[in-house]
């Protein structure tokens, strides 16, 4: 499979735009066509059913070969009901204009990625194939960017942790404390597909981690991989709903001063 992938700058990273990863190796469908009709119904006519009672990670399908449309989406947890909704209202669109009706897309969106296919080899657990990358262009602003790049490293490394140990839903957040006003906060969120185990879990995250830095700039601002079977993310705003589940303080406390001499009014006598 050639892939095309588009990378797209982003300023902010917006909840209805799509950033697109495009695949050439299964063609184009046209307008009207019985494949876009089975596409619209998976989207329009009926939304997708979620194998779940949350709001969280789904797959299906509709028509016959050699016309199947399949579509996955996978939500953030932390969104609501109704984000995860919305977030499935346009792909059909956005795969016409932005791909040209390929028969093969990835979209990712801030609440949640969809891929959009004639097949389904992107169910494999051990794999994490049609990947949508995206950053911001602003950059940090501090000239420590070794000491960035760290911390970012250390926090999705942790985050990744967490939600393979700690979340019986794969997902996490972040949260990086530091004393340098360029990066004082950094927040993050890792999350896998329902169906993977923790191991297969763990593999693809760290995948994604190992891949961080050859992918992005080093003082890249806010960043993230998005594919169907794990996403990972790090921005200088907080992007996610509620407290980070995982907070990482990097300044050590400063000792308390000593305690002030007693005055020859308090001294006492000997």
């Amino acid at each position: 499979m050639i892939q095309a992938l588009l990378l797209l700058a982003l300023i902010p990273l917006a909840a209805a735009q799509a950033w697109p990863n495009c695949f050439a190796g299964h063609g184009n469908y046209s307008a009207g066509s019985t494949y876009e009709n089975n596409l619209l119904d998976l989207l329009l006519a009926r939304p997708i059913r979620l194998r779940a009672s949350d709001c969280y990670d789904c797959v299906t399908s509709a028509g016959q070969d050699p016309a199947t449309a399949w579509a996955l989406a996978l939500y953030r947890v932390d969104v609501s009901a109704s984000d995860c909704y919305d977030c499935v209202t346009s792909p059909g669109q956005d795969a016409a204009t932005a791909c040209n009706r390929s028969r093969d897309v990835g979209l990712s969106y801030d609440q949640c990625y969809v891929r959009l296919a004639n097949h389904n080899d992107f169910l494999d657990p051990n794999g994490n194939s049609g990947e949508v990358n995206h950053f911001s262009d602003l950059k940090i602003t501090s000239n420590d960017v070794d000491g960035y790049n760290r911390a970012v490293t250390g926090l999705l490394s942790a985050t990744v942790q967490y939600a393979v140990e700690n979340s019986t839903r794969l997902f996490a957040t972040g949260q990086w404390v530091g004393p340098d006003p360029g990066f004082s906060n950094i927040y993050s969120a890792a999350q896998c597909a329902a169906d993977l185990s923790p191991m297969q879990c763990r593999s693809c995250l760290q995948g994604l981690v190992g891949k961080w830095w050859s992918t992005f700039s080093r003082d890249v601002m806010a960043a993230r991989l998005a594919g169907p079977r794990c996403t990972l993310r790090s921005e200088l705003d907080q992007f996610y709903n509620g407290d980070a589940m995982l907070l990482l303080p990097t300044k050590v406390a400063a000792p308390a001063p000593p305690a002030p001499a007693p005055t020859a009014a308090t001294r006492g006598r000997a």
